[in-house]
């Protein structure tokens, strides 16, 4: 596989993304068997766009009936930090009173866009809002949101692939990357 310029290191390649998102929709399959027996749905919001190729794994790897939604929140404005004011720019389009809810995130790192989101939906009347990120960054964390469910724990970098992106590009990597942040000042695309 040839590796992008940007990359310094793979962290995750797509096989044990799969995989790991496999393992995880079983967890969370046994979750809902096990605590809401009576519902045969769940609503399962994806945030975009970074969360695509995750979503697209999860949903085609989560043997449940399930509804799909997105929403588009913005906080980050083309930088590599969120500026920690979450603004929705495009809502779902489904009632959520009364549902259970899987947000299904790409990475959390400070966790104000989840914690807005969370809000959101409660506000809304769910019946419950469950958090499943590809990736968590605790150590970058401002606010108490803890995802339900995480595939992978990862430490304080900046990272391209699998929908993470810097400045719109570099989603469609095929794996999850360490950037060499050092190249991106004089970088040409």
């Amino acid at each position: 596989m040839k590796l992008h310029p940007l990359v310094k290191e793979v962290l995750f390649t797509e096989e044990q993304i799969k995989e790991r998102t496999i393992e995880v929709a079983k967890e969370i399959k046994a979750y809902y068997e096990e605590n809401y027996q009576n519902d045969n749905s769940i609503l399962v919001i994806g945030l975009l766009k970074g969360c695509v190729p995750f979503y697209q794994t999860f949903c085609m790897n989560f043997d449940f009936l399930i509804d799909m939604d997105f929403m588009v929140v913005s906080s980050y404005l083309g930088g590599t930090k969120s500026n920690g004011e979450p603004k929705i720019n495009l809502d779902i389009n489904m009632s959520v009173k009364d549902r259970n809810i899987i947000i299904v995130e790409d990475i959390v790192e400070s966790g104000y866009t989840l914690e807005f989101v969370q809000k959101y939906l409660l506000n809304k009347c769910a019946k419950s809002v469950k958090i499943l990120t590809m990736l968590d960054k605790p150590t970058e964390r401002k606010v108490a949101v803890k995802p339900d469910w995480t595939c992978f724990t990862i430490p304080k970098n900046f990272l391209i692939g699998y929908g993470l992106d810097y400045q719109e590009k570099l989603r469609n990597l095929p794996y999850i990357a360490v950037c060499d942040t050092d190249k991106l000042a004089d970088w040409k695309w």
